[in-house]
Order: structure tokens, then C-alpha cells, then sequence
């Protein structure tokens, strides 16, 4: 039989057993804590760097654009005695836009392209509304997410809405309604489009028809 000694001693090893586990649960909890910190810290700060990487990459399309935009200017100021294509000023800038041949592309700026794309296909993309097609900035990140394998930063949806405006002269107009901007197509702008091809080769300079928008 076991002694009152043998159960007391062993309820003391349970006891200190207890205070082990107790002591090595406390430790666990704490390191547990401090990891989840880390990782909200962490957390934190990837956060940061993702707004801080699309306000770069923002500036950088920013910067790229006034680039572009400057040696548009310069080519046209040294090309200003070349004649225009005719046939091509009775279109709007924005078909103008969609026709450019390939080897011009690399000339426009990431937003201008970026218009091009969307313009090229607008009844792909666009809403039907009593005035026409309609397009917002969400439709816009989402047809260019599809197109460059990332969602754009908000201020470049808004750019692109400002270039489909300005190059589809009154064919186009941005209008705002409960807090919500959006691209507005006539119906006749969305049905010259459609009929509106890219060239191939050739035709007229990037020059000739993007200094005409302005």
C-alpha cells in the first residue's frame, strides 16, 4: 500500500510538474504575442511600401509622360513645314489615336497607349446609358489591370479618363453624378471608333497627329 509520505510526495511532483507547464505556457503565450507584433509590424510596414512603391511608380508615369510630352513639342517645332494628312484631320484625335502604325507607338506616353487600348475596343468596355457609353475609373483599372498584369494606381485611371475626354473632342465628355466620375461616349463617337483601324506601315508621323490634339 502507498504511504500518506509516497502521495504527498507525488502530489508535489504533479504540483511542480503543474508550475513547469504552466511557467513553459506563459513563455509560449509570450513569444506568441511578440511574433504576432512582429508580424502586425510587419504587416505595417508592407503596407507602407506598397503606397509608397505606387506613389513612385505614379510619379515615375508622371515624369515619363512629361517626357514623352516635351519631345512631342521639340519634334513638332522641328517638323512644323511638314504637311498634314488630310484625311486624317477630319478624324477626331482619338480615332487618330487607335490608327497610329506600331512603329509610332513607342512614342506615346504610358497614359496616351493606355487610351489607345481602351478607345480601340470602348464597346467592349463601356456601359450602355441612354446618352451613349459610358466608362468609370473602376472599369478602367479593372480592363488595364487585365492588360498589364497589375491594378493601376487611381490617379492614372483618372489621367487615362482625362486623355479619352481631351482627344475625343465633343464626342466625349466626364461627367460626375452621386460622387462617381465617368467617361461619357456619344453614340456616334463609339460607332467611328469601331470603324476605326490601325495602320500597318506608315501614314502619318506621331508628330503630325499628336500635336494636333492639343
Amino acid at each position: 500500500m502507498t504511504s500518506i509520505e509516497d502521495l504527498a510526495a507525488r502530489i508535489d511532483e504533479l504540483e511542480e510538474r503543474v508550475d513547469k507547464l504552466e511557467a513553459d505556457n506563459e513563455q509560449l503565450e509570450n513569444t506568441v504575442d511578440a511574433q504576432a507584433q512582429t508580424i502586425a509590424s510587419q504587416r505595417d510596414q508592407l503596407s507602407q511600401y506598397e503606397t509608397r512603391t505606387q506613389e513612385l511608380e505614379s510619379k515615375l508615369d508622371a515624369a515619363s509622360d512629361h517626357r514623352k510630352h516635351l519631345q512631342q513639342r521639340l519634334y513638332a517645332v522641328e517638323s512644323e513645314n511638314t504637311p498634314n494628312d488630310e484625311s486624317n484631320t477630319r478624324r477626331s484625335p482619338l480615332q487618330q489615336l487607335i490608327r497610329l502604325p506600331s512603329q509610332a507607338l513607342s512614342k506615346l506616353t504610358a497614359n496616351q497607349e493606355r487610351a489607345r487600348f481602351i478607345a480601340k475596343d470602348i464597346r467592349e468596355y463601356a456601359t450602355n446609358v441612354p446618352a451613349g457609353f459610358a466608362l468609370d475609373a473602376s472599369t478602367i483599372r479593372t480592363v488595364l489591370h487585365a492588360k498589364e498584369g497589375r491594378t493601376p494606381h487611381t490617379q492614372t485611371a483618372s489621367r487615362v479618363m482625362d486623355f479619352l475626354d481631351d482627344l475625343g473632342r465633343e464626342g466625349v465628355k466626364i461627367v460626375k453624378r452621386r460622387g462617381t466620375k465617368r467617361v461619357i461616349f456619344t453614340e456616334h463617337a463609339v460607332s467611328e471608333l469601331a470603324k476605326t483601324a490601325p495602320k500597318s506601315e506608315g501614314g502619318s508621323g506621331i508628330t503630325d497627329v499628336v500635336m494636333r490634339w492639343r
